[in-house]
């Protein structure tokens, strides 16, 4: 695992683009009318709540002290996996 603040740097940046890229598909949606679009929403929806899910891991690591920085990465790795596969 990377040190602490490179772990950090670079799930932020990762974050941020993953928030610039759900921004992204929103606008593009909102120019879909389909019937494809419905099932879109959907997966577009479970998308940002598994974002939203792994930001808010995220902060919770950054904000936690040496100690409990192992147990909670470890976690958010996991967290992360599911958001990237």
């Amino acid at each position: 695992m990377l040190p602490r603040d490179a772990y950090i740097a670079k799930m932020e940046a990762q974050l941020m683009g993953w928030a610039h890229e759900l921004a992204w598909l929103r606008s593009k949606a909102t120019q879909v009318v389909t019937r494809g679009s419905v099932a879109f929403q959907l997966q577009l929806a479970a998308a940002q709540g598994q974002h939203q899910a792994v930001r808010h891991g995220f902060e919770t690591l950054k904000n936690s002290g040496e100690a409990r920085w192992n147990a909670l990465a470890a976690g958010l790795e996991v967290a992360w996996k599911d958001l990237t596969a």
